[in-house]
């Protein structure tokens, strides 16, 4: 029998029970749509997900913080002063307790200071490191002085550059430039578009109090009732009023022992050291607010959120002239390796260092296995739907082995085979297979548009998020796999009615009415 008869003679049988065959075949498009839709979702947010990530170098960006804990000498002292009637568990958790408590002389286990830094750089894979510093402070401008944040940013930031109004950003790590938001030149007494554009090139000084965290002081702070930070004079006053307590304290009308109580909150009965350090900066660019828009996209650890920013190096250099050497830390680096596959490497290194590291990347594939999870099972229950067809499908062909049981019984009779009439059958329920399978990706195909389109409006809404891409992806082997499987679960169905057209008599078919 040519293949041609054999392929007419499935198909001449399907065509002839049309509804059948349709609602038939609907349960495999149903099932090959649901399919479809799980698999080419999962792929497409996956790509998503990498195409978000990679639109910078975040994948290759550790975050790095210091890892502060008690002095080991403070730890010791703990556990010689647990006393009472305790199990010697609870002794051994109070003793590494107590010394938690004691946040005031906390230091940091492994500091980001100079040597450390260092360090971090001439690691393998690393491509740069990134410090970060911050600190409060005064602006003066001429006679005008306003209080402030400053803090330090990389030469490539996007996010200041974009908010750019007027001159440039950095040229150098080490430039002794700043950027200023132009909130902060307001209160420095510009007045006009003139003078803000004449700002560009003045100088500006910065002037901080250094903090001393090792030395004992009686610290005054001075709070006002409209809620304005101190001003520039008013700090200095308080100060000034700070620095005399040592002589003033003996003259108060206190008891003996309120005396010496207070006389133990200064070291060696001098206060902390107030002398103010200042420096001045050239002003290279003006920076605005952000805005909704500029809020959208990536997380970038690059951000900076302060009024007046310098160069990170510049930052560094002056920030750590407030604080004693042993306390010097920068309060975050960001550490970017040269390849993103290095990353999970050079978190565990820096973790056995003492430091506190984190990467996005860890964050992105966490995401990925969320997703890779809960489309696993939208696939599952996609394949179970195709398997539910493949039940439809195998009663509908015993079915039509009853109803078709002469026609076997005369083919039989003029010489046609066992095998080529199961292959007949089987072909009929590979072609179901087929043609649902197609289907059902076609469907998808054609309803991946609007539902891209919705998903997208949603997230961007929501999240102020911009999509690149479709989040439904359709690749080849994807599609070959939809129907392959489709095809593969209907054939199998076709099996059974095939085997039972192979046990038919002829001579008891052809007398079957």
């Amino acid at each position: 029998m040519r293949f041609a008869d054999l392929l007419s003679l499935p198909l001449s049988a399907l065509w002839q029970q049309k509804l059948r065959t349709v609602l038939t075949t609907m349960g495999v498009v149903f099932g090959a749509f649901v399919l479809s839709a799980s698999l080419s979702i999962g792929i497409g947010v996956q790509d998503v997900i990498s195409r978000i990530a990679n639109r910078s170098d975040l994948l290759r960006k550790i975050q790095v913080h210091p890892r502060w804990a008690p002095p080991v000498s403070e730890q010791h002292d703990a556990g010689d002063s647990v006393e009472g009637q305790f199990t010697a568990e609870r002794k051994k958790r109070l003793a590494q307790a107590l010394p938690r408590e004691k946040t005031n002389v906390a230091s940091a286990g492994a500091k980001l200071d100079r040597p450390m830094l260092a360090r971090l750089r001439s690691l393998p894979h690393v491509q740069k490191v990134v410090p970060f510093v911050q600190g409060n402070g005064f602006a003066v401008l001429g006679t005008e002085s306003q209080s402030t944040y400053i803090a330090s940013s990389p030469i490539e930031s996007p996010d200041c550059e974009r908010r750019l109004v007027a001159g440039r950003f950095f040229r150098s790590e080490d430039e002794r430039a700043l950027v200023v938001h132009e909130s902060v030149l307001y209160q420095l007494g510009l007045r006009s578009d003139a003078d803000f554009n004449a700002a560009i090139g003045r100088r500006l000084r910065l002037e901080f109090r250094p903090f001393q965290a090792r030395k004992t002081s009686l610290m005054v702070y001075l709070t006002k009732s409209d809620g304005t930070q101190a001003t520039r004079d008013e700090q200095a006053l308080v100060d000034k009023i700070t620095g005399r307590l040592p002589e003033i304290v003996p003259q108060l009308s206190l008891s003996p022992t309120d005396l010496l109580t207070l006389k133990k909150l200064f070291l060696d009965g001098q206060p902390a050291s107030r002398q103010v350090i200042s420096d001045e900066f050239e002003i290279v660019g003006i920076l605005r607010s952000r805005t909704p828009e500029d809020e959208k996209g990536n997380w970038d650890p690059f951000w900076v959120h302060a009024p007046i920013v310098l160069p990170s190096q510049t930052a560094l250099d002056l920030l750590f002239r407030i604080v004693p050497e042993e306390d010097q830390s920068a309060e975050r680096a960001v550490v970017v390796a040269d390849d993103e596959r290095e990353c999970k490497d050079l978190v565990k290194q820096l973790n056995e260092m003492g430091l506190n590291a984190w990467a996005p990347l860890e964050h992105i594939e966490r995401e990925r296995l969320m997703y890779l999870l809960i489309f696993g099972g939208m696939t599952c229950v996609a394949a179970v739907a195709v398997l539910v067809a493949a039940l439809g499908i195998t009663n509908t062909m015993l079915m039509s082995v009853l109803e078709r049981t002469r026609e076997i019984g005369i083919m039989k009779a003029v010489g046609a085979g066992n095998g080529t009439l199961q292959f007949i059958f089987i072909l009929e329920g590979a072609l179901i297979g087929l043609f649902g399978g197609s289907l059902g990706l076609l469907t998808c195909f054609g309803a991946s548009y609007p539902g891209d389109a919705y998903i997208q409006s949603r997230v961007t809404r929501d999240m102020q998020i911009e999509i690149e891409g479709s989040l439904f992806a359709f690749t080849p082997t994807m599609m070959f796999a939809v129907i392959g499987f489709s095809v593969l679960v209907t054939t199998l169905a076709a099996v059974i009615p095939a085997r039972r057209v192979a046990r038919i008599d002829p001579v008891t078919a052809l007398r079957y009415e």
